[in-house]
């Protein structure tokens, strides 16, 4: 079976999301909220500033944890859309595609929460391994949504050229 460019092309992008994974993973919890920190203080000073109201920790800890997961489901969204647009390339069968790209990145999914296991300050949660999944089959969707856009746009084309002749 010879593979096309694009087949590699989409392999070169899920590692790179694997390897973006695993670089954030292996920073340790200080250094890890220090990077979400910008996103939530900046917006939330600003609010504090404009309307002179005080916002509470909690309701800080709320946006922090909210910035965190939707990082997770972001990137593991990439993975899913890299993944199954790699698998799509080397193999037609839907089911294949789709069972496949879900089954290897939920599985990385999982490896990086055995990682995190070992960082100091960080923690193994199913949880998160859950959210990294649903982003994931997010991810997948939208390249099946994709497909069945082209497969439509492709039967249009090829109808208006069959009754052109």
């Amino acid at each position: 079976m010879r593979l096309k460019k694009n087949t590699y092309i989409w392999a070169a992008a899920s590692l790179v999301c694997m390897v973006v994974i695993f670089m954030f993973s292996s920073f340790p919890a200080e250094q890890s909220s220090g990077m979400s920190s910008p996103l939530v203080d900046w917006p939330l000073s600003l609010i504090e500033n404009l309307f002179g109201v005080a916002i509470s920790f909690e309701v800080r800890d709320f946006f922090h944890s909210l910035v965190r997961k939707a990082a997770h489901l972001l990137i593991y969204l990439a993975l899913g859309v890299t993944t199954a647009n790699t698998v799509r390339h080397i193999t037609s069968n839907r089911k294949r595609v789709f069972l496949i790209s879900l089954c290897w990145s939920s599985f990385y999914a999982l490896t990086d929460e055995i990682h995190q296991y070992f960082v100091p300050g960080r923690s193994c949660m199913w949880q998160d391994w859950v959210l990294d999944t649903v982003g994931v089959l997010i991810g997948i969707g939208l390249v099946f949504l994709y497909m069945r856009r082209r497969e439509k746009a492709s039967i249009k084309v090829n109808s208006i050229k069959g009754s052109t002749h």
